[in-house]
């Protein structure tokens, strides 16, 4: 079936949409994996009181 250039152009931005979401997702899985190793990495510091001293 022919499709015409008007259809054709909303097939292709639709496409772009949904590359750029699916690219996004990747990256906010990324960066999750990221912020968790970072919270437990975090967490195995041993803390600071107020006066800079570890405790």
């Amino acid at each position: 079936m022919h499709q015409s250039r008007k259809e054709q152009g909303y097939e292709r931005m639709s496409r772009r949409i949904l590359h750029a979401d699916r690219r996004e997702a990747l990256i906010f899985s990324e960066l999750e994996e990221d912020i968790e190793a970072a919270a437990e990495w975090g967490s195995a510091m041993p803390k600071r009181d107020p006066k800079g001293e570890r405790g």
